[in-house]
C-alpha cells in the first residue's frame, strides 16, 4: 500500500514542477493528475493556480536570498564578501524561463520578484558600506548603487531584452555585476604602468 507523502515532500515535488513549467499552460486538474493527488489538497494550500504558484515562488526566492546573504557571510573581506553575495544565487533560482515569464505576467507574480530584488539591493548596501570603511571599495553612495542595480535587474529581467540579446538571465546578471564589481576601463598592471589590462580586455 503507497504511504502518503509528507508535506516537505509533496511541496518540494510541487516546486520543481511549477518552476520548471511555469503555470499558465497547465490546468489545476493537470497539476493534481502529475501530483498524483487530488484538487482538494491543493486548494488546501492556495485557492488558485496562480495563487499556488506564486507561493512557490516566493519561498524559492526568499531560499535564494537567504544563500546570497549566507555566501556573504561566509568571506571576512568586506570585497569578497559583495562579490559572492552577488554571483551566490546566479543560475540556482530554480525558476525556469517560462516560470520566470509567468511570474511576471501575473500582477502578485511582479510584486513578489519587484521585493525579492529590493531586498537584495538593500542588503548590499550594508556590504557597501562595509567595503568602503574597509579602504577596498571606491567611497560611492551606497544607495545610488544599490539603486542603480535595482533598476538595472527591472530591465535585465525582461524577456523581450533577453531575447533582442540572446542571453540568458543568469548570464546577462552575470556580466552586469562584473561591471559593477571591476568597471569598463582596462587597468594597467601595477608593475607596468603602460600595459593596461583587465578580464574583459583582449591580449596585447
Amino acid at each position: 500500500m503507497a504511504t502518503r507523502r509528507t508535506d516537505q515532500d509533496f511541496i518540494r515535488d510541487l516546486t520543481r514542477l511549477l518552476c520548471s513549467e511555469g503555470v499558465s499552460s497547465l490546468t489545476i486538474g493537470e497539476i493534481a493528475q502529475r501530483m498524483r493527488c487530488s484538487r482538494r489538497r491543493l486548494y488546501e494550500i492556495a485557492p488558485t493556480k496562480e495563487a499556488l504558484f506564486v507561493g512557490i515562488c516566493r519561498d524559492v526566492l526568499a531560499a535564494n536570498l537567504e544563500r546570497g546573504f549566507a555566501a556573504a557571510r561566509g568571506e571576512r573581506d568586506a570585497a569578497r564578501a559583495v562579490s559572492a553575495y552577488l554571483h551566490a544565487a546566479l543560475n540556482m533560482s530554480g525558476l525556469s524561463k517560462a516560470a520566470l515569464a509567468d511570474l511576471d505576467a501575473i500582477d502578485s507574480g511582479r510584486a513578489v520578484f519587484d521585493a525579492y530584488q529590493l531586498a537584495r539591493v538593500r542588503g548590499l548596501e550594508s556590504l557597501l558600506e562595509a567595503g568602503m570603511r574597509q579602504g577596498l571599495m571606491a567611497p560611492h553612495n551606497p544607495r545610488l548603487v544599490s539603486e542603480a542595480i535595482l533598476g538595472a535587474a527591472h530591465r535585465l529581467r525582461s524577456q523581450q531584452f533577453l531575447k533582442d540579446t540572446g542571453m540568458k538571465m543568469g548570464d546577462a546578471f552575470s556580466e552586469f555585476y562584473e561591471i559593477i564589481l571591476n568597471g569598463l576601463l582596462c587597468r594597467p598592471e601595477p608593475d607596468d604602468p603602460t600595459q593596461a589590462t583587465c578580464r574583459s580586455c583582449p591580449p596585447q
